[in-house]
Parts: C-alpha cells; structure tokens; sequence
C-alpha cells in the first residue's frame, strides 16, 4: 500500500468536508417565497416536524405553541387573528417540514382570512422549494446539466415572478400557471442540481430576466414578442440540434370542428395557411415557422384566428403545425409541446447529452442573459 498516497486521499476528503461546511455556514441565507396551496379552505389540518410557535403577522404576538408531530385542526372560526404564521420555535424554515392535509412541504405556514374562508400559504425557503418544482418539471434521471439549466430557470423564474399572486396574498400558485409543486419530492439528482447551482439566476441589462420555459421546441424555440408580444431581448428564436422533434397529430370530425366555431360560422370549407417549414418566415408564420394566423373558411363567414388562440381552442400541443382536411376529417400535424418561448427541456437534454454544460445550454436559450450568484 501506498501510505503517502492514503494519507493525501484522507486529508483531501477532510479538507473537502470542511471548506464544505463553511461555505454552507456562510451561504445559509436564502429568499423565502410564498406559495399559495388552498384557497376558501374552512379547515386545515396541520403537523410540524418540530416545535413551531403561531404568531399574529401585523402584531408580531404569540397566539400559540405548537407541539412536533401533533395534528393541529384548524377552522375558520379557531383562527385568532386574519393573518397568522406558523414558523419553527427553534429551528430554521429550511430544516423544518409540515403536513397540510395529509400531504408534506418544505418549511412553515402562513394562514389569510378571506371573507367565509382562508388561503393557505407554504413559507418554503427558495433553495427547498426548488427541490420540489425540479422533479415535476424535469426528468429526474435525464443528464444533471440538463437539470442544472432547469434549476436556474426555475430559479429565475420565482425570482423575477414573486408579485404575480400578490392580490391574492401570497406570491405564486403550485400549478402550471406558476410552476408545478406538491411539497417535498426530492431526488438525489435533482438535490443536486439545486445544490450545484444555490443562488444562481439569469440577468440581462442589470434585472433578474424572465426565464420561461417549455417541454419541446419542435426543432426551433419561438420569439417571445410572437407570444404576449412586446421586444425581450434575451427571448428570441433560435434553431435547435433536432428538427421535427415531439411530432404528433389531433383530429376532429369536420362536424364537430365547425361546431366549435359556432353557429355563425356554418360548415367548415377550407384553411389558408402557409405549408409549415421549421426556421422559414411568413405573412401567417412567425421565424420558427410556429402559426401566427391562419384564415378559416367556413360556408357562412371567413375568421382569422390567432395560432394561439387556435393551440387554445382546439388544446393542441403547440402552435407547430399544418392542418387539412381529408374526407369528413380535420387534421393537425405538428411538433413540439409548449409554448416554445426559453429554454427547451428536450432541447436541453439533448444538448447535454452532447456534452454542453449548463451555462452552455442557458446562453443558448436566453441570449445575452449573464449567470449571476445572488447569495
């Protein structure tokens, strides 16, 4: 045995634990979000992983002391004061755990009441909260940079959007409309690509940027003006390494086609509308080739609908597509899933598997925009 080269390996790994555990004391800081779970509950029941105390959020005046893993019912009437948080007594929100309604997130509790019911918030530390979106936006078992470039758009994303429920009381919902979260659901690799990248968001021109993202771009992402409008500068179209990804096909009779357009639209006769090719512009297509409108003829009236609108009204996968009809059928034939604006997870995840580390694949997807370490 080779002692010399034992005893190196030993004290690389001490060394290692412990410049780890200081840069962990010194990184311990991190934003809490607000994220809003139930809304017009009239009972909630609730456990703590450790002694948590309730506190009146205007006064600042301890309402109660919460035993650990004790079920706490609550109803409307019980709440002693419109706006109440329950943190840990002794420990901190990133090491505590609650069970609301059966169900386990990250960190305490923040209780609005509202009218005849009460909003139920998760106060989740950002870096916990992550752990939880990362598994139900992206493929645990895909490539860990592919993971690492969704972790700072989800990231990002919080950081950027944290106003978009304030009317509400909190600041972002668990659903698609925010981002995906059902409390803790962790993953060695997705813990690691949170970890790997603590504290790292995306920045154009000085400001955090708006970071979407969208399952597949069909083979080329879509300008983010063509979708809610207006010039981002870091959201534009740029081609892919795979073309024609993600095809699928959506078919209604011509029937019920015309019936979904209503009764002053008649019986379905024609589309007009460009023959799609993948990075070619036109008057109805956008640069990716994505349908910007398209004229549908019916027997009573002629309607130009957006690509969007029509992605909506008919739930179709994204706006990458051709459409015809044969016989009684109405056909749609596209590519891609999403609204194709950002970052492409499948994009990702094949840029990844070619080798391209994280940073790599996010100035690929939002251009011009700069990693930057918040905390």
């Amino acid at each position: 045995m080779n002692y010399k080269s034992f005893f190196a390996a030993v004290l690389a790994v001490i060394f290692f634990i412990s410049a780890t555990t200081a840069y962990a004391a010194k990184s311990k800081w991190q934003p809490e979000i607000k994220i809003g779970l139930i809304t017009g509950a009239t009972q909630v029941t609730l456990q703590f992983s450790a002694p948590c105390v309730m506190t009146d959020t205007k006064t600042k005046k301890q309402l109660q002391k919460i035993s650990a893993n004790t079920d706490l019912n609550l109803t409307l009437a019980a709440l002693k004061a419109n706006d109440i948080e329950i943190r840990g007594e002794k420990v901190d929100l990133q090491d505590l755990r609650v069970t609301i309604n059966g169900r386990k997130y990250f960190g305490g509790v923040k209780l609005l009441k509202r009218g005849t019911g009460f909003t139920v918030i998760n106060l989740a530390p950002v870096e916990e909260y992550l752990r939880g979106v990362l598994p139900k936006e992206m493929i645990q078992s895909w490539h860990l940079e592919a993971l690492k470039a969704q972790a700072v758009a989800a990231r990002t994303f919080v950081l950027k959007n944290r106003e978009k429920h304030k009317a509400d009381g909190y600041e972002l919902c668990a659903t698609t409309h925010c981002q995906v979260y059902n409390g803790v659901e962790t993953f060695e690799t997705t813990d690691r690509a949170v970890v790997e990248t603590r504290g790292e968001v995306l920045f154009h021109g000085g400001r955090t940027v708006d970071a979407p993202f969208h399952a597949d771009s069909g083979g080329m992402t879509e300008s983010a003006a063509n979708v809610w409008g207006g010039n981002i500068a870091h959201l534009k179209a740029v081609e892919e390494e795979m073309k024609f990804t993600q095809a699928w096909t959506v078919k209604f009779s011509v029937y019920d086609f015309s019936s979904r357009m209503g009764d002053a639209f008649g019986t379905l006769q024609k589309f007009i509308l460009t023959p799609l090719t993948i990075g070619k512009s036109a008057a109805d297509r956008s640069t990716s080739g994505r349908v910007k409108s398209a004229q549908i003829v019916g027997s009573k009236k002629t309607v130009t609908m957006k690509g969007a609108e029509m992605r909506r009204k008919f739930s179709l996968p994204s706006t990458l597509f051709n459409v015809k009809i044969v016989g009684d059928e109405v056909i749609f034939e596209g590519y891609g899933k999403g609204h194709g604006v950002g970052l492409s997870q499948y994009g990702a995840k094949t840029y990844a598997e070619k080798g391209w580390k994280y940073d790599k694949i996010l100035a690929h997807y939002y251009q011009g925009a700069k990693l930057k370490k918040l905390y």
